[in-house]
Parts: structure tokens; sequence; C-alpha cells
């Protein structure tokens, strides 16, 4: 029972904490939720935050599922044994999330905000990865995998790769127009995902 309903909770507290808390918090510190979605103008932005909300959807139904139909929830006991190691990453992967989404104060934001200049991050969890919150949500979706091993579970953490790193591409440009060589900088000292990997050259 516990493997049926624990992929469902820890969805829940990923989404209650990191979208639902997190925007509340930025209204009441600063004046508005950070949600800035589909109003980039350029439409492969606009997909590609379409193609999140439904990965988003599509998570919450696939953990619905495994907590309503026993069934589903049956793997053989290899892959079972995987579940303890799933359940650590969907919830430490949600902290560190949250971590970095405090870390961020007034920058924080649900897409690109081309006007806004709040300031570059650099300290906190910014200074050993410049996107510490979409690791954390990639750790997260791997974590879900393997407490709902499925192949809709694999097709979402491959998707939810790709479409991370072309938005940090995106936010990578928007921060170069933004803050110039200040970005650069950072950039080149810290890595784009992981210390060291991915740092500009």
């Amino acid at each position: 029972m516990l493997w049926r309903v624990l992929p469902l909770a820890g969805v829940l507290l990923f989404y209650g904490l990191g979208f639902g808390w997190r925007m509340w918090l930025q209204a009441r510190r600063y004046g508005g939720t950070g949600l800035v979605m589909f109003r980039s103008g350029r439409t492969g932005q606009t997909l590609r935050e379409a193609f999140f909300l439904v990965i988003a959807v599509v998570l919450l139904v696939e953990a619905v599922r495994v907590a309503m139909v026993p069934e589903a929830g049956t793997v053989p006991p290899a892959v079972a044994a995987l579940r303890p190691l799933g359940a650590l990453l969907l919830l430490g992967a949600t902290a560190l999330m949250v971590v970095a989404q405090l870390d961020l104060g007034a920058s924080w934001r649900i897409g690109i905000d081309e006007g806004a200049r709040p300031g570059l991050v650099t300290r906190g969890l910014y200074r050993f990865s410049r996107n510490p919150i979409f690791l954390a949500m990639l750790l997260a979706l791997v974590g879900f995998a393997l407490l709902v091993p499925s192949w809709l579970s694999l097709a979402i953490v491959v998707g939810a790769f790709f479409g991370v790193r072309r938005h940090v591409t995106d936010e990578e440009d928007y921060l170069t127009r933004t803050y110039g060589e200040a970005y650069r900088a950072y950039a080149r000292r810290v890595g784009r995902f992981l210390p060291g990997v991915g740092r500009f050259a």
C-alpha cells in the first residue's frame, strides 16, 4: 500500500512546495507570483512551456493511476528493490528545489521575463550550479520513475531532460543579454547543472 500512495504524495508535495507555496511566498514578499509563462511572444518558448505543463499533468495522472489501481503498482522484486532509492531521490530533490528557489529571492520566476532585471544570483546553491532548480526537477523525475517504473515514466524523464536543456539555453541567452560580462564570468566559473561541467569556454 505504501508504494502505491507514496508516488502521489511525493508529486503533490513537489507541486505544493515547489510551485503553490513558492508563488504564494513570492507574492507576499515581492508583490508578484513570479509566474511569467506564455509572455515571451516566442513560438518555441511558448511550445516548451506548454510541453512542461503537459508533463506535469501526465505525471500527476500517472501517480493517481498507481494509487487507485492496485495492479498498476505491481513490479518484479528486483525493480521493487529500487523503490527506496526512488523515494529518497523524489523527496531529497524536492528539498533541494525549495532551497534553490529560496536562494533566488526576488529573482525567482517560472518562465523567462525578458524585461526583468532583478539581479544576478550567484550565492547559495548557485555557487555550485547555475541551474540547481532544474537539476532538482530532473532528479525528482528520476525518483518518480524508480517508484513507478513504466515506459511512460521513462518517457517523462527523457522528454523533460531535452525540454530543460533547451529552456536552459534560452535562459542563458536572456541572462547574457541582460547581465553581459557579469553573467559570462559567472558561467565560466560555475557548471550548468553539476559543478565544473558545462562551464562557458
